[in-house]
């Protein structure tokens, strides 16, 4: 079992042996000729330790007696007063760990092996000084008959800012942990938040420190007979002094750790200070970058579409796999060039392990996106927070829902994986997932600069200074509106969290079909416009998802209105009112997608909408599940639903929330 997660520096098991090197402090001076005064030499910075000593940058929190097959985290945590960056963690020596987070000041690894361990740390202060210290640890073997509890998870977290752990059980059978019971606790430094608590994954709101600080997580498996194991994991939290009093990401876009992929691109500074900053304010749009700062890709590419290598310098993420996997994906899955052409309108691409849910924002021309769109390996996946969208419960008193997904050849166009089974998935997957999602953000970037302009703007102003006073989304919404007010109405409440009124509350999916059907918009999201916004500029973003994804990859998107979604249960157990596989395909609503196609993705053929196929009407009266396989539905051969696809409905419901 493991036992006690301490922080020390003394004689413990680890056997630590830490140097530090000064590579660029400030010059001392020799004797001077003349009368001129010797410049005095700094005092030494003391060497790093567990404690924070008089002029220290930095200590070390370490576990004090790893045990392989477990998890051991290690973080740098910096002194008051001081701030760190250009964190390197580099293996020298032991058997290979899987160190996903080699980039941030915490680290988690598993020791595969009893024996020595050591890594090269090197980090930077906030003087510019450059210091490197290498760190050993010895790790011990686990005792046969004291199974523990493997806890995995991201090792660190803003002040303020949300993340998830998960404990697994690997010593122990299915059968073992029948009726088991699952119990976290915390102790350290300062108090989180912790959501469910009592289940193997926990949801961990991170107190608002002022200093850098350790959480210990504890979690403790009581079986049903007795026996017990512990896990334990530290979370380190990392201080963000001096916060504006009003800053540009909140709550419900909260900043999270990331960094410039490529340490030294040209934009490098740029990336850092005015794309995910938690120190950008609302009421100083002039920290925020201009176009002369932070170009947009298609102002730096001459008109062309980006190549890889362009894109790479504006990636900011979390954990360096995100990029070498979007890299991959731009490379092997961008057959046509419309997501590096459509790229030509961000100034950055923002992936974090934290970010959730995926958006774009015209005050800094960025695009943000959920790693959980690209995760190849379990390990990626291990570094993806699992705290749930903040939107998830809106409109819960309604009594409708309105559920999608992407088909293809009558099968589920996205596969699900358990977490609890560990897979991993190819490349190949991750066009129907992440493909749409590109489209719909990037849709947004290119509406705000639409390739048209991108030759000719304003390098003095932002993007959302720089945008032309005649978008798609406002030409769309002058020449073919939308009209219902009643979906205008609710698309307050479930994208935004407003209060349904007692007439919403008493919709029935009969009414939600009247409003929806009869008008032509492809999707309930197509509503949705933000407080103080004129403009709905999801409407476009809709019609080009959809659109493109079933124009490039054969892939249609089923929608339909059925009863309210259950606590608890599945998607697939809805009971469809009504609902469209393809609805893109309207007569009503084609002219609406080719107006976008023409402005914001102009290499395309003419009439480029005319490949749609005619919508497939849905059976109303069956279940959501049933309907899944149109072909078996109209030979009366309707069967249940297989695990794994109702793995993939269950993973639906959980997008469906997270898209609104």
């Amino acid at each position: 079992m493991k036992k006690n997660k301490a922080f020390n520096m003394g004689a413990q098991a680890w056997s630590l042996a830490l140097l530090l090197f000064l590579a660029a402090c400030g010059g001392g001076g020799g004797g001077a000729a003349g009368n001129e005064t010797p410049t005095p030499t700094p005092p030494p910075v003391p060497a790093l330790s567990s404690q924070c000593e008089a002029g220290s940058v930095a200590r070390l929190a370490l576990e004090a007696a790893p045990l392989a097959g477990r998890n051991t985290e290690l973080a740098l945590l910096a002194c008051e007063g001081a701030t760190l960056s250009a964190l390197q963690w580099t293996q020298t020596a032991g058997p290979a760990l899987n160190a996903m987070s080699s980039r941030s000041q915490a680290l988690s690894v598993e020791p595969t092996a009893a024996g020595a361990y050591q890594f090269e740390l090197r980090y930077v202060d906030a003087k510019g000084r450059s210091f490197q210290a290498p760190v050993q640890f010895n790790s011990s073997s686990a005792a046969a008959a004291t199974p523990a509890l493997v806890v995995r998870g991201e090792p660190s977290v803003l002040a303020g800012g949300q993340t998830s752990l998960r404990a697994w059980a690997p010593g122990f059978s299915e059968a073992e942990l029948a009726g088991a019971q699952v119990a976290w606790s915390q102790s350290g430094d300062a108090s989180a938040t912790l959501s469910g608590a009592d289940g193997w994954r926990v949801i961990i709101k991170a107190p608002a420190v002022q200093r850098d600080s350790s959480l210990s997580l504890s979690v403790r498996l009581t079986l049903a007979d007795g026996r017990t194991a512990m896990g334990q994991f530290s979370l380190l939290v990392q201080a963000v002094p001096g916060l504006p009093a009003d800053p540009l990401f909140t709550s419900s876009n909260p900043v999270s750790r990331t960094y410039p992929y490529l340490a030294q691109g040209p934009y490098a500074a740029a990336l850092r200070d005015c794309v995910f900053s938690p120190y950008l304010s609302r009421s100083n749009p002039n920290n925020t970058c201009t176009l002369g700062q932070l170009p947009s890709l298609g102002q730096t590419s001459g008109g062309a579409a980006p190549t890889v290598e362009q894109v790479m310098q504006r990636v900011v993420v979390s954990n360096d796999w995100m990029a070498e996997v979007f890299e991959r994906f731009l490379r092997e899955q961008d057959v046509n060039g419309d997501f590096r052409r459509m790229l030509a309108a961000v100034t950055a691409v923002v992936i974090g392990g934290q970010v959730r849910p995926a958006f774009y924002w015209s005050t800094t021309g960025a695009i943000y996106l959920d790693a959980s769109y690209l995760w190849l390996t379990p390990a990626q996946r291990d570094s993806i927070s699992e705290a749930v969208d903040p939107r998830s419960a809106n409109g819960s008193t309604l009594a409708f829902a309105t559920p999608w997904r992407y088909v293809l050849n009558n099968q589920h166009a996205v596969t699900s994986y358990a977490i609890s089974a560990r897979q991993s998935r190819s490349l190949n997957e991750l066009p129907y997932d992440l493909g749409r999602l590109l489209y719909h953000e990037l849709t947004h970037a290119n509406d705000f600069l639409p390739p048209r302009v991108h030759a000719s703007l304003d390098s003095s102003k932002r993007v959302y200074q720089a945008s032309p006073a005649n978008t798609a989304s406002q030409q769309l919404a002058q020449t073919l509106p939308f009209f219902s007010q009643e979906m205008q109405g609710l698309a307050s409440v479930l994208s935004f969290g407003a209060t349904p009124t007692p007439v919403q509350d008493a919709y029935r999916p009969e009414d939600i079909t009247r409003f929806f059907s009869q008008d032509r918009v492809n999707d309930d999201y197509s509503y949705s416009v933000p407080s103080g916004a004129s403009v709905p500029r999801e409407d476009a973003a809709m019609l080009v998802e959809e659109g493109m994804m079933q124009l490039r990859y054969g892939v249609l998107r089923d929608f339909a209105v059925t009863n309210q979604l259950q606590p608890g249960s599945s998607s697939a157990d809805l009971v469809l009112n009504w609902g469209q596989r393809g609805r893109i395909g309207e007569p009503s609503i084609r002219p609406r997608l080719q107006l976008v196609l023409n402005d914001l993705l102009p290499w395309l053929p003419a009439n480029f909408s005319a490949g749609l196929a005619a919508p497939l009407a849905l059976r109303a009266g069956q279940t959501w599940g049933a309907n899944l396989d149109q072909a078996a539905l109209a030979a009366a051969r309707v069967k249940p639903l297989t695990a794994q696809q109702r793995l993939n409905e269950q993973e639906q419901t959980t997008r469906v929330l997270r898209a609104r």
